[in-house]
C-alpha cells in the first residue's frame, strides 16, 4: 500500500503560528521584554492561516471501492446476488437455529440481570434499616458525650473550687 505524502504548507503554518504564541505566553508569564511583539507576529500568523483555509482549497479525495468489502454494493454483479438469496434461502433453518439459541442465550441473560437485581434491591434496603440503626445509635452517643462533657466540666469547677478554697486556706 502506498501512501502518497507531500508537505502540507497549511498544516506548517498553523503550528508556526502556535508555536509563537506559546513562547510569546512564555516571555509574557516570565514578564521579559518583546512579549507583545511576538504575541503579535504569532497572532497576525494565526489569523492569516485560518484566513486562508476559510476558502477550503479542497485536495484530492481518495474514492474507495466499498464494493470489494461489501459485494452487496456492486450494481454490475446482479447474478451474484441471485445466487446468495438463493444460500440464503437453503439455509433459513440454520438461521432460525440461530436466531432461536441467540434468544435462549438473551432470556437467560436477563433472567440473570432480574436475579442480580433482586439481590441488589434486597442489599440496599438491608443498607437503609442499618443507617437508621446507625444514625439512632450516633445521635444516642452523641447525647451521651454531651453528658460526659457537662459532668466534666462540672467537676473541673468543684476541683477549681475546691483549689480555691485550699490555697486560701494556706494564706
Amino acid at each position: 500500500m502506498s501512501i502518497n505524502k507531500k508537505f502540507n504548507f497549511l498544516n506548517f503554518f498553523y503550528g508556526l503560528g502556535a508555536t509563537v504564541i506559546l513562547v510569546a505566553a512564555m516571555f509574557k508569564f516570565l514578564g521579559w521584554r518583546q512579549a507583545n511583539t511576538i504575541f503579535i507576529v504569532g497572532i497576525l500568523v494565526e489569523a492569516s492561516v485560518f484566513f486562508i483555509s476559510a476558502f477550503d482549497w479542497g485536495g484530492d479525495t481518495k474514492e474507495y471501492k466499498w464494493e470489494r468489502v461489501f459485494p452487496q454494493l456492486d450494481d454490475d454483479n446482479n447474478s451474484s446476488n441471485i445466487s446468495s438469496v438463493g444460500l440464503a434461502e437453503g439455509t433459513q433453518q440454520q438461521q432460525i437455529q440461530k436466531i432461536m439459541s441467540t434468544v435462549m442465550t438473551l432470556n437467560s441473560s436477563v433472567t440473570e440481570l432480574n436475579n442480580a437485581t433482586e439481590k441488589l434491591t434486597k442489599s440496599v434496603s438491608m443498607m437503609e434499616k442499618n443507617y437508621g440503626i446507625v444514625t439512632e445509635s450516633t445521635r444516642k452517643y452523641q447525647i451521651e458525650i454531651d453528658n460526659l462533657r457537662n459532668k466534666i466540666a462540672g467537676a473541673n469547677d468543684r476541683l477549681q473550687d475546691f483549689e480555691k478554697f485550699n490555697f486560701n486556706k494556706n494564706l
